[in-house]
């Protein structure tokens, strides 16, 4: 019978491997460790952590902002028009600044920005940047195809037309390392002159040699969609994940015609899928158990958000983990860095800037 059922599966593309998900087990085990968290400040749309110059910085929408997490206060710096999609810091202060539409500028103090001359199908979707020296930036590039604010779109096409590159500052030009990747979402540096970047679509973190050879995965079949990625003090890595993986939504990613008339015919908002915070209302879909029973939402419910954090060592292998579960706030975290010895997160979802201790536990 199991033999039958079996192939039956595989005549019709619906083996157990095609619809599985990794659960949150062993380093990802569930906790509270976000959601207990030190609150900084709430700022709207917060997200794009970078340190410039010794300050910390992060994104309000279409605002850069200043941060002072000992006076927990937040000074605009400069609005552009259009939301702001990747910040990059060096150590002069040297700030690239990704706007969806515009490309890439270039901050070095007071001035007006610098806009570098970026390819047309690059200047939509900049989603990460690092500095690695004042002139070397790398770049990743979530989307040729479509901007950063149709995400939801270039997951149910699935979409693979993002590209990691670098270039210098003082000449605008680039180089493409890294090509064909399904939405890289963040940047980080590895000794070797290689670079760690998460692969979101794909669950995936990847080494790319900074010349150009072919990726290589060090890290996969995340329980969740990988977002930023930061270097740790310890020569480890921190990665933001930024929503949970879910066999429903694994399962509409099989099913063309289904998912070809939900883009069609119903708002982004109510599609079935993952999200940076779960908003309730009537419109969407119920996830798949992602419901209240008697006014609860269980931790344990397969929601389209979530919070989590996870701590990587040199080698990218997960050593520890911070959630929000399901019946939490702070979901939606897509940027963290390190910054005067403590970690802080951008919470998308509760709109909210945590800090948390270095200790695997998240004490202070």
């Amino acid at each position: 019978m199991t033999a039958l059922l079996s192939a039956m599966a595989s005549l019709f593309g619906r083996d157990d491997d095609a619809l599985s998900v990794p659960p949150m087990d062993g380093v990802f085990k569930p906790n509270n460790r976000l959601e207990t968290a030190e609150l900084i400040l709430e700022l709207p749309a917060i997200d794009n952590l970078a340190i410039a110059g010794g300050a910390l910085y992060c994104s309000s929408g279409d605002a850069l902002v200043g941060v002072d997490p000992t006076s927990r206060s937040a000074k605009p710096v400069r609005r552009f028009d259009g939301q702001i999609t990747m910040l990059a810091g060096s150590q002069s202060g040297r700030i690239a600044v990704g706007v969806e539409g515009a490309g890439l500028a270039l901050l070095e103090g007071i001035g007006e920005p610098r806009w570098l001359d970026l390819p047309a199908d690059w200047r939509s979707c900049v989603t990460a940047g690092l500095f690695r020296d004042e002139d070397s930036l790398a770049l990743a590039i979530g989307s040729r195809r479509r901007r950063w604010s149709d995400w939801k779109r270039d997951l149910m096409s699935h979409g693979a037309s993002g590209v990691v590159a670098t270039g210098r500052v003082s000449t605008g030009a680039f180089e493409v390392v890294g090509d064909n990747l399904a939405f890289p979402y963040g940047l980080a540096a590895r000794g070797g002159g290689e670079l760690i970047v998460s692969e979101s679509w794909r669950h995936r973190v990847l080494s790319v040699p900074a010349d150009g050879g072919a990726p290589k995965a060090v890290l996969d079949q995340l329980p969740a969609y990988p977002a930023g990625i930061a270097a740790a003090s310890d020569g480890g890595f921190w990665l933001a994940l930024f929503a949970p993986r879910r066999q429903l939504t694994e399962f509409v990613l099989q099913e063309d015609d289904y998912r070809d008339e939900m883009m069609e015919t119903i708002p982004p908002d109510a599609w079935i899928g993952p999200d940076f915070a779960d908003g309730g209302g009537e419109e969407q879909p119920l996830q798949a158990g992602s419901v209240r029973q008697m006014g609860i939402m269980k931790p344990w419910a397969p929601s389209r958000s979530y919070g989590l954090v996870v701590r990587l060592d040199r080698d990218a292998a997960p050593t520890a983990s911070f959630h929000s579960r399901a019946d939490g706030r702070m979901h939606g975290v897509a940027s963290v860095i390190e910054f005067n010895g403590r970690l802080y997160a951008a919470s998308r979802g509760a709109e909210a800037l945590l800090g948390l201790g270095l200790d695997p536990d998240g004490s202070r």
